[in-house]
C-alpha cells in the first residue's frame, strides 16, 4: 500500500538532482520515474514503504551517514529528511 510523501515540488527536484549523476538500480529508476511524474504533473507523491526506505537511504547518503550522524545545514535538505522520517515512523 502506497503512502503519501508530502514533498514540495522544490524538494522533489532536489531528490531528482541528487540521483541524476548516479547509476541507479531498477527499483531506484522506478522511484525516480514516480517522482518525475508527480513533479511534472504537480501532483502528490505516493511511494510504497520499500520505496520510502530507499529514499531515506538517499537522504542519508547525501546528508552524511546514518540520519542523526551528520549535520544538515541546508534547510530544504533538512525538510526532506524530516518528512521522509515522519512518513517512515508512521508506517511502524
Amino acid at each position: 500500500m502506497k503512502k503519501h510523501v508530502p514533498l514540495s515540488p522544490r524538494e522533489m527536484s532536489i531528490l531528482l538532482r541528487w540521483r541524476s549523476e548516479r547509476e541507479n538500480w531498477p527499483d531506484e529508476k522506478r522511484i525516480l520515474d514516480t517522482i518525475t511524474e508527480a513533479h511534472a504533473n504537480n501532483k502528490d507523491l505516493y511511494l510504497t514503504p520499500f520505496q520510502i526506505g530507499i529514499v531515506r537511504e538517499w537522504c542519508e547518503q547525501e546528508l552524511g551517514n546514518h540520519y542523526g550522524g551528520g549535520m544538515v545545514i541546508n534547510m530544504e535538505e533538512h525538510s526532506i529528511l524530516n518528512k521522509i522520517l515522519l512518513v517512515n515512523k508512521k508506517m511502524k
